[in-house]
């Protein structure tokens, strides 16, 4: 709320705009954190099952 109030007071515009522009800006960040998350989940669970074919074989 307080950045909301100092963006709104610098730059002009409504308190609202710049709380919901923050709130969008936090949802945009997790949203991508959760996607890089399931993409190194993704590469990791098929590292681990090729790296597990391969020591099978191998062994």
């Amino acid at each position: 709320m307080t950045l909301a109030l100092a963006g709104s007071l610098l730059w002009g515009g409504s308190v609202w705009l710049w709380l919901a522009g923050i709130c969008a800006g936090k949802i945009l960040i997790r949203l991508f954190l959760t996607i890089a998350l399931a993409i190194a989940v993704y590469i990791l669970t098929y590292a681990l099952i090729i790296g597990g074919i391969l020591w099978l074989l191998i062994y």
